[in-house]
């Protein structure tokens, strides 16, 4: 057992004081104060239930997470990459008669404070839109689904719920954790990222899926990015209106119809392969004049960033872009090490009343060492990529950076709260991790997995295919926390290092005199 694992150990004896303690931390450094509702802090663990009365744990499915069960009558689920698909294109299968979604019949069981069975009466169900969604998630054989929620008689008519305690809304993802052996990041970076963001960020739950009766494993069922009066409450548009509020998303695949020719993009600042696709207003709402304003609002932003003003000092950046976003983003993305910020699933949105912000956050299975290849927990990833390699040219927004790590390094970034944190949610879970691996143990073998289902060593590396896949659940929990910890120890010593990048002599030959 490593060091860090002893250090678990005793930490999550002291797991309650440590989030007490945290909270006060939080507090005394300005947190914006957004409430949010955590699964593994609010519901009922195993040991909380007690043995079920009705079967004492002989049903086939007995749990304490909620359930969620998916008919669709032996239709083809479309979404799956084609053989196109593997030469860098958006081509997926479609459904048997060439449909993209196919309708299907869902339910859940989710009420809180009882043991869950497979054949238990629904607590709410209807019909919904489904397929496989995500880019290289796609190849999983434990799929990732989209779920459109709509009503019975018209599928062409949103249907809003409320599913598993979440407010309303039409549309959720079904993320099943496969490259991720923890089964938790993106649970614990969501919930993590609005505690630092203090906006809006999607809200998750776990659950088990059971698919056509098949048993499919631990999921986590996740609001998808929205605009929203319960997710991203931006100003509804209304056709004609002269300043409007817009949703935009930096990908590697794109609809070409949502496609806006931004600044960066013919300057050949943009990672190659990306596009800036416009997704609110909706593409039945995108009319020249909507694109042609969101195009020229977002340009705007990014020509002051990349203006040789912004190496003699001007602070018109801070009039267009809001600070706080951008300095909580980097400050996130950089300690979970996502090294896809500016390649893929990267939004950015401006509400007609304010400033061009980034965010909202969106898909941490690959955070914390759990990219295909690994990634360094030394060394800045971002702080020299994308709009991030000009901000960091600015004293000002340098200082925030480093003043609000350190904050945040006292409170919900702190070594002691993330390791009582992932143990807590470990211990939550509990026996339905042994179900997950039930049914997925023999990808803890890279040999049984495709070579999109595994990761690979570092090009030039000694290392073998075993070398970097857990052989275990403990082994892959064990990894993703010694790379939490030893992030935040090299983070802490080489932090104050970003002044280099605004100090005057780093860029002298490109200022104007």
């Amino acid at each position: 057992m490593t060091a860090m694992r002893r250090s678990v150990a005793v930490m999550a004896g002291m797991a309650v004081c440590v989030l007490l303690l945290s909270v006060l931390f939080q507090d005394m450094e300005g947190r914006t104060g957004v409430h949010r509702y955590q699964q593994h802090l609010s519901q009922p663990s195993e040991a909380d239930l007690g043995p079920c009365p009705s079967c004492s744990g002989g049903a086939e499915l007995c749990t304490h997470l909620p359930i969620i069960r998916i008919e669709t009558g032996g239709q083809t689920i479309p979404g799956r990459p084609s053989a196109r698909a593997a030469e860098n294109t958006a081509d997926y299968l479609t459904g048997d008669n060439g449909e993209e979604e196919i309708l299907v019949r869902f339910s859940t069981v989710s009420t809180e404070g009882v043991w869950h069975h497979q054949d238990d009466p629904a607590d709410a169900g209807g019909t919904a839109l489904f397929r496989y969604r995500g880019n290289s998630s796609r190849w999983f054989t434990k799929g990732n689904f989209l779920l459109k929620t709509v009503k019975d008689d018209d599928p062409l008519d949103n249907r809003r719920m409320e599913l598993l305690g979440m407010n309303s809304g039409k549309e959720w993802a079904l993320h099943g954790p496969f490259l991720d052996k923890t089964l938790m990041r993106n649970y614990m970076c969501m919930n993590l990222s609005a505690e630092v963001m203090g906006t809006w960020v999607p809200d998750t739950r776990f659950c088990e899926l059971i698919l056509d009766g098949e048993y499919q494993g631990v999921y986590l069922l996740m609001e998808t990015i929205d605009v929203d009066e319960n997710r991203l409450a931006l100003r509804k548009y209304e056709p004609g209106d002269p300043v409007l509020s817009y949703l935009v998303r930096i990908e590697p695949f794109t609809n070409p119809e949502k496609v806006l020719n931004n600044f960066s993009f013919y300057s050949y600042r943009m990672e190659p392969g990306r596009r800036l696709e416009l997704l609110y207003p909706g593409l039945a709402k995108q009319t020249k004049q909507v694109q042609d304003y969101v195009q020229a609002d977002y340009n705007e932003a990014e020509r002051i960033l990349y203006s040789s003003e912004m190496l003699n000092g001007s602070d018109l950046w801070r009039q267009e872009l809001d600070m706080d976003s951008l300095v909580n983003y980097y400050i996130l993305m950089e300690f979970f090490g996502i090294n896809d910020t500016f390649l893929n699933s990267t939004y950015f949105y401006r509400d007609a009343r304010g400033k061009l912000s980034i965010g909202p956050v969106w898909d941490f299975n690959n955070a914390f060492d759990n990219f295909f290849r690994p990634i360094s927990s030394r060394g800045f990833l971002l702080s020299q990529r994308g709009w991030y390699a000009k901000l960091m040219q600015d004293e000002d927004f340098v200082e925030r950076v480093i003043s609000c790590y350190r904050q945040l390094r006292q409170g919900v970034l702190s070594e002691e709260y993330l390791l009582a944190y992932q143990k807590d949610i470990e211990t939550w879970l509990g026996s339905a991790v042994d179900r997950n691996f039930s049914v997925w143990g023999y990808t803890f073998d890279p040999n049984q997995v495709g070579d999109q289902e595994r990761r690979f060593p570092s090009i030039g590396s000694d290392d073998t295919s075993r070398d970097v896949n857990p052989s275990s659940y403990e082994e892959a929990v064990e990894w993703m926390m010694d790379y939490i910890v030893d992030r935040g120890q090299w983070m802490d010593a080489h932090i104050d290092s970003l002044r280099q990048y605004c100090h005057p002599s780093y860029s002298a030959n490109q200022r104007v005199h």
